[in-house]
């Protein structure tokens, strides 16, 4: 298999441009002509980058859960949890590696029609006695976007303060001085709501610079026809914010068509900002800004945990992965 070296030799560019040109960097000023003399030896000396190279080796034959927090029909709504559980399968298909989904019924989840399981990767949020129910079928456990305690459990997170701050401080920096919010409400069953992680950490950063105003804040569900709802209820007020944070994705495609609706344009009288960066974000109009979280890898991370945790690791690691803000066209 090839090396980065051994392609810059061939190729007659240095370790770092093949290295960028490799890993699709976009900000890299070469011609195309250099990009696909690289992209082309790189395919015929069979060189893998090493997230493709990645590959659990065990000396068991495991079956891995996949519980999910959310229904069937909730998990379609929002692709972010999609993406993660997508990153889990492709690895454990990758390592031969069986895996099971076990979705929530009501408050519980039921794990007698599942069989042997070696170890359950848990994505989302859990109230205690969920979490003690997936200790009575397996003591591998690992959470995806949660970390109920750090001293027991390994968790695969992003820091959610990390990425919601430096979007607002860049949306400061841009001269967006009136900043609003359209987010959802969590819950991890049908008695225990959750406080969103994303507009706590938006009034907190906010409200230290004397520019909270409450006014602006929308909550209703994570979903496109929620986001739409919320931005025409905002829009239909004497006054609106000039940038609007939207929780996902999601959100911020259904505030994008109110704000189309009533006549606006955007970035110019509204800005509109996303979270998740999903597949189909640069592909709306204008193309989608967001905050890009790298769901699949979460999702390959906590397979990896859960290996570990089969093989006899006992003490736990809680992994966060880093977000990046996506500029595009709607700030």
């Amino acid at each position: 298999m090839a090396t980065l070296k051994q392609i810059a030799m061939k190729t007659n560019t240095s370790i770092t441009t093949v290295s960028r040109v490799l890993n699709y960097d976009k900000t890299l000023s070469v011609s195309d002509q250099i990009r696909k003399k690289i992209i082309e030896t790189a395919s015929e000396m069979n060189y893998r980058t090493p997230r493709n190279r990645t590959k659990i080796k065990s000396n068991k034959k495991l079956r891995i859960g996949i519980v999910h927090w959310y229904s069937i029909h909730e998990e379609i709504d929002d692709p972010y949890y999609i993406q993660i559980r997508r990153g889990i399968e492709k690895l454990a298909t990758k390592s031969s590696l069986e895996t099971v989904l076990i979705y929530k019924t009501g408050d519980s989840f039921t794990f007698k029609d599942c069989g042997k399981i070696d170890g359950l990767i848990c994505v989302g949020k859990f109230s205690k006695l969920q979490i003690n129910q997936f200790n009575r079928v397996t003591t591998s456990l690992v959470f995806v976007d949660s970390s109920p305690d750090v001293d027991t459990y390994d968790s695969i997170v992003i820091d959610f303060s990390k990425a919601v701050r430096g979007l607002l401080q860049e949306l400061l920096m841009e001269g967006y001085n009136k900043i609003g919010y359209i987010g959802g409400v969590e819950y991890v069953s049908k008695t225990i709501k959750l406080g969103e992680r994303r507009e706590l950490v938006f009034r907190e950063f906010l409200f230290e610079r004397n520019k909270l105003d409450t006014r602006f804040i929308h909550v209703g569900s994570f979903t496109t026809e929620s986001g739409y709802k919320l931005m025409q209820e905002a829009l239909s007020k004497p006054n609106h914010a000039e940038a609007y944070f939207c929780a996902n994705d999601s959100i911020a495609l259904g505030a994008i068509r109110a704000v189309h609706e009533k006549g606006l344009n955007i970035p110019k009288d509204i800005a509109i900002i996303g979270f998740n960066d999903n597949p189909n974000s640069e592909f709306t109009f204008p193309a989608l800004s967001t905050v890009r979280v790298h769901t699949e890898f979460m999702g390959e991370q906590a397979l990896l945990s859960v290996c570990e945790k089969t093989e006899g690791r006992t003490i736990p690691i809680k992994k966060v992965i880093p977000t990046k803000l996506v500029k595009r066209d709607t700030f």
